[in-house]
């Protein structure tokens, strides 16, 4: 029999559903589920959401995204695909793209098209996926810092405290949003303190790591590396300002080539 893996909406738990099954029973909330309340009405609809949750289920967010938005196209007012495209959305966009606040506003949107206890059950949920994206990107966004913190000793980026800002306070607003979805939700209230404290920003480990790439703190740390002695020549000091700027140029390819800059 084959299975097609779904989100509970009630308590947000991975679930299977039947084939060709009209309603399905959450073993972990009790629920029952009406299989056109999750997945659509229509078999074009079914077959949307059903890639979408496929797909999610293999970590494959990009596709999910994709599906979760032709769903969309069918069914505008379908709260699941919605809040499954706020999810996506959380964790594939770029930072440039501000994908914290998008996400918000798609879960926002998903709830306006539920009430009563539907609309408290998405909150909830969304409150737990918030959590999610927000350290699924963990790594991501401390290696965003750091190549900002970088930027500003050869002044690459212009503004880039203000930048630094801005990232942070999206992702504190971020969190806060999931604690107001689920005054009960405790994973969300600890990710907030952490965030709020700045510990969340740290990476706690000497090394950066980049998926086939290692980058040492001794080889990020360039300030400390090339710090200049104002009685060495001239000409010592220009191949040294030049020598810092090649390897942040170098560690910014890096991180483009591995996927991991959001900038």
């Amino acid at each position: 029999m084959h299975l097609i893996p779904a989100k509970c909406p009630d308590c947000g738990a991975d679930i299977k559903i039947p084939d060709g099954s009209t309603q399905v029973k959450c073993e972990y909330c009790g629920g029952t589920i009406l299989i056109t309340d999750l997945l659509g009405s229509t078999s074009l609809m079914q077959n949307c959401m059903t890639l979408a949750y496929t797909a999610i289920n293999e970590g494959n967010y990009k596709d999910a995204y994709q599906h979760f938005n032709r769903a969309i196209e069918i069914d505008m007012k379908n709260p699941y695909a919605i809040a499954g495209l706020a999810v996506c959305t959380g964790m594939v966009n770029k930072i440039n793209d501000k994908p914290f606040n998008r996400m918000i506003e798609l879960f926002e949107r998903a709830f306006s098209y539920a009430d009563g206890v539907k609309q408290q059950n998405l909150k909830k949920n969304a409150s737990s996926e918030i959590v999610k994206v927000i350290k699924k990107n963990k790594s991501r966004i401390s290696l965003d810092i750091e190549l900002l913190n970088l930027s500003k000793l050869n002044n690459f980026l212009p503004q880039t405290d203000d930048k630094i800002t801005k990232l942070k306070t999206a992702i504190q607003e971020t969190v806060q949003k999931a604690c107001e979805y689920d005054p009960e939700n405790k994973e969300a209230s600890s990710l907030l303190q952490e965030i709020s404290s700045g510990s969340y920003f740290k990476s706690g480990n000497e090394n950066m790591e980049i998926p086939g790439k290692t980058l040492s703190e001794s080889q990020v740390k360039i300030q400390s590396e090339h710090t200049i002695d104002a009685n060495k020549p001239t000409v010592k000091r220009q191949a040294a300002q030049k020598s810092g700027c090649s390897l942040m140029i170098l560690i910014f390819i890096l991180a483009i080539s591995a996927g991991e800059l959001f900038l």
